[in-house]
């Protein structure tokens, strides 16, 4: 799924490194290096520059990134909503008086 890999895009870009992003996505390192590399084959363009150090983006890497970096952020908003939904859901359960 592709917003599967704008999220791997996503968690890079915001730790620039790979092995730091895999770290925090729960995924390897070689996983973020594919995914990254398919949304760049997808797109047809390269969205980080690789050093040493870590990644840096590119102009077009920054470009999508200003414009994802809203979407995924509702995504995580709605996201920790419905928890919230659940766990109150659940704890009223458990006010019967």
């Amino acid at each position: 799924m592709q917003l599967d890999l704008y999220r791997v895009f996503y968690v890079t870009a915001m730790e620039k490194n790979f092995s730091k992003a895999a770290k925090k996505l729960y995924i390897t390192q070689p996983s973020v290096s594919h995914a990254i590399k398919q949304l760049e084959e997808s797109l047809g363009i390269q969205l980080f520059v690789r050093t040493s150090k870590g990644v840096t983006l590119t102009q077009e890497g920054e470009t999508l990134f200003r414009y994802i970096s809203p979407a995924l952020g509702l995504i995580d908003t709605a996201e920790q909503k419905i928890s919230e939904l659940k766990n109150l859901k659940k704890w009223s359960c458990f006010n019967w008086w």
